[in-house]
């Protein structure tokens, strides 16, 4: 289950294709997490069922990813996009608790 591997606001880099078709990475943070999905804003437009990989730089969870398809796509006044984001595929990470000098093998 993601909930219990990150937290909301992680820093994360995006990357996929957008409505067009052109290639494009993006830096943003993590709205929200739920089992099996997650949250994020996006300023390049996408469209639902685009495949996207989502890549979390924070440091307790550098390493991990998750590729996903778009299933919901919201337009927000501030010009951005809340885009949800349906789980497909998960890494396996190597974190360091806080509270621990031991890395932990996480499977998410």
């Amino acid at each position: 289950m993601l909930k219990d591997s990150v937290s909301d606001n992680s820093e994360i880099s995006v990357s996929g294709k957008d409505m067009f078709g052109a290639g494009f990475s993006e830096r943003t943070q993590l709205l929200t997490i739920h089992p099996q999905e997650l949250s994020l804003s996006l300023f390049r437009p996408v469209s639902e069922r685009t495949s996207l990989r989502v890549v979390f730089h924070d440091d307790c969870y550098r390493g991990l990813w998750v590729d996903g398809i778009v299933k919901d796509v919201r337009i927000r006044l501030d010009g951005m996009q809340t885009v949800t984001l349906q789980v497909t595929e998960r890494s396996c990470a190597e974190i360091k608790p806080a509270s621990s000098s031991e890395t932990q093998v996480l499977t998410l």
